[in-house]
């Protein structure tokens, strides 16, 4: 095997295992094939190669590179020539934080806000009317609360520093 077919194939598993853990993810599997082909590449690529790399079609590509574009995650290099060259960002636990600042650091924020309209739903209830059940289940709502409160603080903290230190949650639904 010459050693660009021996590249090529060694792209090609690279990108498709990449594309199964984007996916992961929710993100679209084309996604991880081209930051692959991207960050092993030595030089920024044109969408052209990119398409004929990665077995893409050319509308797959150019959908792809506005997204991962969009996620800073790719992005245009200066080559002085007429075609748009692209490039990787290289600094994978820097994506790895940007990302789950943006998604999962929002959804867990959206956790801890509904939760709290919840609680306070509740306690409302419970300023009418003392119901045993209604303060049981305060009680654990309240437990859900500060869970997903810590959570937000773990993945507030692993987004600016790339770290989790888990001992904060260690009991918290234990009640």
């Amino acid at each position: 095997m010459s050693s660009t077919e021996a590249r090529q194939r060694a792209i090609d598993l690279a990108a498709d295992t990449m594309g199964e853990l984007i996916t992961f993810w929710g993100f679209k599997a084309s996604m991880g094939r081209i930051w692959t082909l991207l960050y092993l590449s030595s030089e920024p690529l044109p969408a052209d190669v990119i398409a004929s790399r990665t077995a893409l079609s050319a509308g797959s590509v150019s959908m792809a590179l506005t997204e991962l574009m969009q996620w800073g995650i790719v992005d245009r290099a200066p080559t002085g020539g007429r075609k748009r060259h692209f490039r990787a960002e290289t600094d994978v636990w820097g994506i790895v934080r940007r990302v789950i600042r943006d998604r999962e650091l929002r959804l867990v924020g959206r956790a801890v806000e509904r939760f709290s309209e919840a609680a306070e739903i509740l306690q409302a209830s419970l300023d009418e009317e003392d119901d045993p059940d209604t303060r049981f289940m305060l009680e654990r709502l309240r437990g859900l609360l500060a869970l997903a409160q810590t959570g937000y603080m773990l993945v507030e903290g692993f987004a600016e520093v790339g770290l989790f230190n888990l001992d904060p949650i260690r009991g918290a639904l234990a009640s």
